[in-house]
């Protein structure tokens, strides 16, 4: 059968053959278009209507309003409808008004649109409150509160629909992080008269205030409120918000006082409301309140939400107590609750957190089998998971079995940049440019971070410099990636640019930023800026990070000594505030190690008129101490501010005492001590002992001893240090009746006398040659108690020698010998010259021989050694002297090696001390015997750098003396 086409009829065929439609049927057929979206046929039967000037109604003009909306032609939507409107009563339906309100990009163009409405029908529909409060969101976002007031003032005189739409605006601003344009928006709004504010709108206020973090501003808002004539009666919702931005912020006893206070006006709490109380203890690990919030909210008739018991799930997870999340996740199934996602998603995290990854993937398993779809956000968990146990690229297969979004190549790119993974970093850049996910803030950062860690420094300022163009805003992520990235490849100049770029952004200022650019100019040598840098970092309350301030007093302390420290410290006092007190510190600590003590009590000054306290005030006093100011160290402490005293105790007093009585300020010493007593600082036997062995070295023996017998009154028993400096100080006096007693009553009181106490004694009498006595104490009372040693043999023998007994000399040294006990070097140097005076120069010669191979005496010689230059060793010349059989030219020398480390150990070893150990030991004729011609040759040479003559000279000399 042949089909013919059937014939096409325009409208205007169809009136010129007699077809006369109704109205009733134009609309159906229009209506019946509009179901079949053929949106272009509507206005193409509409211009025909028109033309033929047909008759059309409110509904038709609603269709075609419709059509030019949905084929996005706003402009002439506009048009028709503001026509329409002028010809006729008709006016568009509320739904056309918010369609062609929305659609419009200019938010000027949609006011007019809504001026010219309202101006030409006020009867007629009107937008609805959620397009007004889009409206007015656009306005506010551009900073035009006027604007946005007027549409405010443009709604129904109907104070709920006002605050209806008030509070929509902001609460939008707070849902997107911008709670200062909902506040600016309530104060003009409030200002003009055009807001009435309800306590919906009030409650919305509390969330923008806790945002901002003020959360005190609320305690007055709602003591305003309870003032008003009206009053107000707040409810559960308004508290809740309150309880929430003050939890938010930190501060649990403001959030139960406001809880408390929520229940003493009788309103009960709801499931919201113990829901942020037991999420926030879950948080904080107090899991026993939060269990007994979740009892005493089910013994209310208030059926908890999964919510609940996933805040609950959400805490044991991060506190690693996943037996216990568990535990409540099978008590959740069992009461027939449908688990959702964030369900899953929070126990997989918890899994991850512990590094049980198979467990996650069983979880994964268990979701599918409950039906419930894996969303990317519980793949990014995953994802995150693997990552941080360091199975990245197992992160990365998983990824690419789903549609990641930016979270996920996030998380992949910090991984591999961390792994340091040039090629799995640009292989995932690739895979999400080719994603063509649109790009926010987090991901932009972690890609600059990305081309700055694989060298792409070009393609990192080029994305930096197009942030504009994407709509994104640099924060201080930004600018600290930005320049950390210029700083570590030297580009200061550019980190320079970049920093100033962040100081004139309303971006908040970093720390991190100021401190890397400090480190950065330190570098360079830019020490002046890098001071301007600091003050300005202060100037803004902003933390110095230790590191920097260590870089930065080193740098300037390198370049300009203790005057350049000065000049910085003098620059940061001129502060009014956020004095970066660490540095001021570390600068004393360094001034000290350096040795410029009055710089760093300069420093100390500067803290002090400035209130700071110093916290490293037991270093510094110390360090005084240590070398001989003891005296400064002690005006510091006596003219010291209240915080700083605190910080010490009896520790650095004890210190300080120690130094006063060394350096024979006594008095000093006491009155530090009264000092010490009236701040509250209980003294110790250890500065007592300080005190007594201070009041010993000064010869105040009758004090130390009233001293001492004041100890015990004030409650202080004396330790065997405190009868040792008794004891020694009786000895050296020659008051051993006096010290045996005291020897006696220490024995009683239960405390052992050490080694040093006998030999005190024993040294003591062996000087006077009383070696009887000595003996005494060695065969009485100190055998069985401690073992004899080197200085106590030494002693004996040195005391027989005085004696000319050289026969008991030599039995000391044998029997000891036997027992392992040798003498120390003056123990053999006392023998040997004994035995020499008695002219029994063979066992004198046999003595040197065992002295020379002694250990310790071996050791102290050849520290003589180490002070040649370039010289024979004295232990080898010793050694050859001793074969030669000439034992008195090596007494002389070691009587040398004796006085210089014995008895003047404080001096300099120079040259001049080594020709004291080479004279006279030969008899170079005319020459060797002239010691101040041997001398002032040699101290010419040196005074000149010539040490290589000097050396050669003196062994010139050696090499004269006759064998």
């Amino acid at each position: 059968m042949k089909l013919h086409p059937r014939p096409s009829f325009s409208l205007q065929s169809l009136l010129k053959s007699g077809f006369s439609p109704t109205l009733t049927s134009i609309q159906t057929f229009l209506r019946y278009l509009h179901r079949r979206h053929k949106f272009t046929t509507i206005l193409h039967i509409y211009s025909q209507l028109d033309s033929n000037k047909l008759p059309i109604n409110h509904t038709i003009h609603s269709i075609v309003s419709s059509a030019f909306l949905n084929l996005n032609r706003y402009e002439e939507a506009e048009n028709f409808i503001t026509t329409q409107i002028s010809k006729s009563s008709l006016f568009p339906t509320t739904h056309t008004l918010d369609s062609l309100i929305h659609g419009v990009d200019d938010p000027d163009k949609s006011l007019s649109i809504l001026k010219d409405c309202l101006h030409n029908h006020h009867n007629g529909a009107f937008p609805s409150p959620f397009t007004l409060s889009s409206l007015i969101h656009r306005f506010v976002a551009r900073g035009e509160m006027d604007k946005a007031v007027e549409v405010l003032e443009m709604t129904t005189r109907s104070e709920k629909v006002k605050n209806f739409v008030s509070s929509s605006v902001v609460s939008g601003f707070c849902k997107i992080g911008k709670p200062e344009l909902a506040l600016g928006f309530f104060e003009t709004a409030v200002n003009s008269g055009a807001l009435v504010p309800s306590l919906v709108t009030y409650t919305t206020i509390v969330t923008a205030l806790c945002q901002l973090g003020k959360a005190d501003e609320v305690k007055g808002l709602v003591s305003r409120l309870e003032d008003d004539d009206k009053g107000s009666e707040f409810d559960c919702v308004f508290f809740s918000n309150w309880i929430h931005g003050v939890l938010k912020g930190g501060a649990l006893m403001d959030a139960l006082i406001q809880d408390r206070r929520m229940v003493e006006k009788g309103i009960n709490r709801d499931a919201v409301s113990y829901s942020i109380l037991i999420d926030w203890f879950s948080k904080e690990g107090s899991f026993e309140k939060a269990f007994g919030l979740l009892g005493k909210m089910i013994k209310e008739g208030i059926q908890p939400s999964l919510i609940t018991f996933t805040a609950i799930m959400r805490g044991l997870c991060k506190r690693g107590k996943l037996k216990e999340a568990f535990t409540l996740f099978d008590r959740v199934l069992s009461m027939g609750m449908d688990v959702d996602e964030f369900v899953y998603a929070t126990l997989i995290d918890g899994v991850c957190r512990k590094g049980d990854l198979n467990r996650a993937f069983a979880l994964l398993g268990d979701m599918e089998q409950r039906g419930i779809q894996p969303s990317i956000l519980t793949y990014n968990t995953v994802i995150n998971g693997l990552c941080r146990a360091g199975r990245v690229s197992e992160a990365d297969e998983i990824s690419k079995g789903v549609l990641g979004d930016v979270v996920t190549y996030s998380t992949l790119l910090e991984s591999y940049i961390k792994e340091e993974n040039v090629d799995a970093v640009l292989e995932v850049r690739r895979r999400f440019v080719e994603a063509r996910i649109p790009m926010d803030l987090v991901m932009c950062n972690v890609l600059l971070k990305a081309f700055l860690f694989v060298g792409a420094y070009g393609e990192a300022h080029v994305l930096y410099r197009a942030m504009p163009e994407m709509d994104l805003t640099p924060d201080g992520v930004t600018y600290t990636t930005m320049i950390e990235g210029c700083c570590k490849t030297g580009q200061i100049d550019e980190a320079l640019e970049m920093f100033d770029e962040l100081r004139k952004s309303s971006v908040s200022s970093s720390a991190v930023c100021y401190n890397r650019i400090i480190a950065a100019l330190c570098k360079r040598g830019m020490f002046e800026t890098a001071t301007e840098v600091l003050t300005e970092l202060c100037e803004k309350g902003l933390y110095l990070d230790i590191n920097t301030s260590h870089t930065l007093l080193h740098s300037i302390h390198a370049s300009g000594g203790e005057k350049g420290i000065l000049g910085l410290v003098y620059r940061v006092e001129q502060l009014s505030s956020n004095i970066p007190l660490a540095m001021f510190n570390d600068a004393i600590l360094l001034l000290c190690k350096s040795g410029s003590f009055d710089a760093a009590i300069e420093v100390y000054m500067v803290m002090k008129r400035k209130g700071l306290t110093v916290t490293c005030l037991s270093t510094f006093l110390k360090a005084l101490v240590d070398n001989l100011r003891a005296l400064d160290a002690c005006s510091l402490v006596v003219d010291a501010g209240e915080q700083t005293l605190l910080s010490m105790d009896v520790v650095d007093y004890t210190i300080m005492v120690n130094g006063l009585c060394k350096e024979g300020f006594l008095t000093k010493a006491l009155d530090l001590c009264t000092f010490a007593k009236q701040r509250g600082i209980v003294l110790n036997i250890i500065t007592y002992n300080t005190l007594v062995h201070g009041l010993c070295q000064q010869g105040c023996l009758v004090e130390a001893l009233r001293l001492f017998d004041s100890l015990e009154k004030i409650g202080l028993v004396p330790s065997h240090v405190s009868y040792g400096i008794l004891i020694d100080s009786l000895c050296k006096e020659g008051l051993f009746l006096d010290a045996e007693k005291f020897l006696d009553t220490m024995v009683s009181k239960g405390l052992v006398p050490n080694i040093l106490i006998y030999n005190s004694m024993i040294d003591g009498y062996c000087k006077l040659g009383r070696t009887e006595e000595a003996m005494n104490i060695l065969s009485l009372k100190m055998m069985g108690r401690v073992t004899p040693d080197a200085f106590t043999v030494s002693s004996l023998i040195k005391g027989y020698s005085k004696k000319g007994d050289m026969e008991e000399a030599l039995r000391v040294f044998a029997e000891f010998k036997g027992k392992s006990v040798t003498a120390d070097f003056l123990g053999f140097l006392y023998l040997i010259k004994g035995l020499c005076t008695k002219g029994r120069m063979e066992e004198a010669r046999s003595v040197l021989r065992e002295m020379l191979v002694s250990e310790p005496v071996v050791e102290l010689i050849n520290r003589v050694d180490a002070e040649l230059v370039e010289s024979e060793s004295v232990r080898s010349f010793l050694v050859e002297l001793c074969e030669q059989g000439r034992v008195p030219q090596a007494v002389k020398i070691l009587d040398e090696i004796s006085s210089t480390f014995y008895l003047s150990c404080n001096k300099n070893s120079g040259s001049y001390q080594r020709l004291q150990l080479l004279n006279g030991v030969g008899e170079k004729e005319g020459h060797v015997n002239d010691f101040h011609s041997l001398h002032s040759t040699v101290s010419s040479l040196c005074s000149s750098g010539e040490l290589k003559q000097a050396n050669e000279f003196v062994r010139s000399v050696l090499s004269c003396m006759p064998k």
